[in-house]
């Protein structure tokens, strides 16, 4: 496929570390009333942008649910580490598709351990009491019309 510059800054997200929640970059905000739990998420794949810059910005806004919680993470953080725009599609995962860990199985076997899967593994806390889970992607490459 056709590669397009990356023509926009990768964000720092480093000030988002320490979430709020015991687990790195993840960071829940609850308004103490009633309603659903939903979680935005950003860097499924290293390599994708546009979550990333969403996501630092409603941090850094304050943005506050009203009702329920918001979750608003960044989750393969190893693999955005590893961005180069020269090579785009080598920061998409450190071991394998993050996509790819997030079956019970897979999960609850710890005789098999990747970057990814340990990362899923943390997160997991948190992903299995939300409600609605918007994940954010992005592409770098020209699409079909």
């Amino acid at each position: 496929m056709e590669a397009y510059p990356i023509e926009v800054a990768f964000p720092d997200i480093s000030a988002h570390a320490d979430g709020n929640t015991g687990i790195a970059y993840v960071h829940t905000f609850d308004s103490g009333q009633p309603g659903p739990h939903v979680m935005i998420n950003a860097l499924t794949h290293g390599n994708e942008v546009c979550g990333a810059i969403t996501v630092d910005a409603l941090l850094r806004s304050g943005l506050r649910p009203r009702r329920g919680k918001l979750t608003l993470s960044f989750a393969n953080v190893a693999a955005y580490a590893r961005f180069d725009a020269a090579i785009p599609d080598k920061a998409r995962f450190v071991d394998q598709d993050f996509n790819r860990v997030w079956t019970a199985a897979k999960l609850d076997d710890l005789a098999t351990r990747s970057s990814e899967l340990d990362r899923a593994r943390a997160m997991r806390p948190v992903i299995d009491t939300v409600d609605l889970l918007l994940d954010l992607h992005s592409m770098h490459e020209k699409a079909p019309r």
